[in-house]
């Protein structure tokens, strides 16, 4: 009787061996899994990121070329006023150098 309690303890400890090392190959997987896992998540994550980054430069870049595009605009308004201002007052201002000179020279 003691031999066959020791053979059934021998076989529970066998059996509890066995069930260990099944758990302990199971969390095993079940960290490599998990470790993939979180590898493609954070590659998805940087991805997106990388993507979203590149968007939000595309969509400034867009804004400062139309903004670039808008300040050359006014400046070129700007300048071809100034510039029919110019050739506006050139009749006035030959007439002034005329005048001057001709004036400084005694020919009222």
């Amino acid at each position: 009787m003691a031999y066959e309690v020791l053979r059934q303890l021998q076989q529970t400890e066998s059996h509890a061996d066995e069930i260990v090392r099944k758990a302990e190959e199971r969390a095993r997987g079940i960290m490599r899994d998990a470790r993939a896992s979180s590898r493609t998540l954070i590659e998805k994550a940087k991805a997106e990121a990388a993507a979203e980054g590149r968007s939000m430069i595309d969509a400034e870049d867009a804004r400062a070329q139309a903004e670039a595009a808008e300040t050359l605009k006014r400046s070129n308004d700007l300048c071809r006023g100034l510039r029919d201002k110019a050739r506006a007052n050139i009749p006035r201002a030959a007439d002034l150098v005329v005048e001057r000179i001709v004036t400084s020279s005694g020919n009222r």
